[in-house]
């Protein structure tokens, strides 16, 4: 039997005030070495989640410093979100596949979902920024040596 908790809070996600903002925090973990940048994209809906940069809400490129990696969104208001990661080692600015389309660089999606079987749709990386939570975890993932 599905318990009615994850109903329960998207139904207290989507009667949040979206003119409060706050400020998003995003921790990446995981990461094989620091070389190279992240690439980010934060969503708001799932019209072009995960790779489609003009519907984010806020994207970048940041030099990854240190592990894990903290990154901050301020002034961004409370509602439904999903983040979408690429470890650019080469810094070319392109995810790097092998010839059957497997990334050959880090890849990581909120919310952790799997990603066997192909790039995680919004609402299994999505989350729900509110008062109570304004941290998410992004564990780097390497589908290859």
């Amino acid at each position: 039997m599905k318990s009615s908790k994850p109903n329960a809070a998207l139904n207290a996600a989507s009667t949040l005030d979206s003119t409060q903002v706050s400020t998003l925090t995003l921790e990446l973990v995981g990461f094989r070495n620091l070389m190279g940048v992240v690439n980010l994209g934060l969503f708001n809906s799932p019209e072009g989640f995960p790779n489609a940069i003009e519907y984010t809400v806020r994207s970048g490129s940041f030099p990854i410093t240190e592990a894990p990696l903290i990154l901050t969104f301020p002034e961004l208001p409370y509602g439904r979100y999903a983040a979408t990661v690429h470890h650019d080692e080469n810094q070319d600015g392109t995810l790097n596949v092998n010839s059957l389309g497997i990334p050959k660089e880090g890849i990581g999606f909120s919310g952790d979902p799997k990603i066997w079987m192909g790039v995680p749709p919004f609402h299994k990386a999505a989350f729900d920024f509110t008062p109570s939570c304004q941290t998410i975890a992004i564990t780097m993932k390497y589908l290859l040596p």
